[in-house]
């Protein structure tokens, strides 16, 4: 699958036990997508997410908060991305990991392969509408 992320900005949200850093933050990032109406339509529908459209260098990007980092959809072919296989992948955690597989499945992303259960924790490898791959994974 062909998948045009590209990462302008990458935020790294840091859990309570890892090293934080206080020269530096990252307010968010911004994805080049290929297929923005199903990618909005996706992240909204999987992730809860709402976007409001922006109007910028004459076209429409879309602005929404993801796991309380903003994130900016913008047309590939604005930011010139020509990317085959996205370079930063994201790991999300979520309580029920069947139910977020089947909201996947139901909204235009699909599975790279079957649920694993390694050491008490169940994950997955998903593609959303424009190929990006994300592992979601459940603590049991």
């Amino acid at each position: 699958m062909k998948s045009y992320l590209i990462v302008l900005l990458l935020v790294c949200h840091f859990s309570s036990n890892a090293q934080t850093m206080d020269d530096y933050k990252i307010p968010g990032l911004t994805v080049a997508v290929t297929n923005m109406k199903a990618m909005v339509s996706f992240y909204e529908q999987v992730f809860e997410m709402e976007f409001q459209p922006v109007s910028q260098y004459q076209n429409t990007l879309y602005q929404g908060i993801w796991g309380g980092l903003s994130m900016l959809f913008c047309p590939a072919e604005l930011a010139k991305n020509t990317a085959t296989q996205n370079r930063h992948q994201f790991n999300i955690e979520v309580n029920d990991l069947m139910a977020f597989v089947t909201k996947v499945k139901d909204h235009g992303g699909t599975l790279m392969g079957d649920v694993t259960d390694q050491q008490n924790v169940l994950s997955v490898g998903i593609y959303d509408p424009d190929g990006n791959s994300l592992v979601v994974s459940q603590n049991k």
